[in-house]
């Protein structure tokens, strides 16, 4: 009885954390339907955890402003895509192409050094971005992909395993 009680608990306490983190890498929060791009100007990128932001300004038709929060992936999965910290400075040209929250959600970053302003933005969780020369760079990796050709593969699905 003891040795299956010990066998349960330690269940448990291996499923549940998974079961946390499983639920906060989803896109349940975002509207995967339509994917949204954007063009605008890089104003700050943050290589933070658990997400990095880059931070975009879109000059509307109408030439109204719009300051954008594009969520990214982890330090670590960008270290390990050779992305360097260097690879967008402010100024730099990019469209991003991801997906709006169901509610619409500001992000603001902030810092403990009173001299280091916070910055704001209209919150997408980014998928890919179109980089100054053109190139397309994956942003992030939760498997949806409307922002790819519908060619697009990776670990999520394969072309006979698509929903498009």
């Amino acid at each position: 009885m003891r040795r299956t009680l010990t066998g349960w608990v330690t269940a448990l306490i291996t499923v549940v954390p998974a079961a946390s983190l499983l639920a906060h890498h989803s896109l349940a929060n975002y509207d995967t339907t339509t994917a949204v791009r954007i063009k605008g100007t890089v104003v700050a990128v943050h290589h933070v955890n658990p997400h990095s932001m880059l931070f975009l300004d879109e000059r509307s038709a109408d030439g109204t402003m719009r300051r954008w929060a594009v969520e990214g992936p982890s330090v670590l999965n960008l270290t390990r895509r050779g992305v360097a910290k260097d690879f967008l400075k402010p100024g730099d040209i990019v469209e991003a192409c991801g997906y709006l929250p169901k509610e619409r959600t500001v992000w603001q970053m902030g810092s403990t050094d009173p001299a280091v302003q916070s910055i704001a933005g209209r919150l997408i969780n980014g998928e890919m971005l179109v980089m100054p020369d053109g190139r397309q760079q994956s942003w992030g990796d939760y498997g949806v992909h409307k922002c790819f050709a519908p060619e697009y593969t990776d670990q999520h699905q394969t072309p006979s395993t698509s929903s498009r």
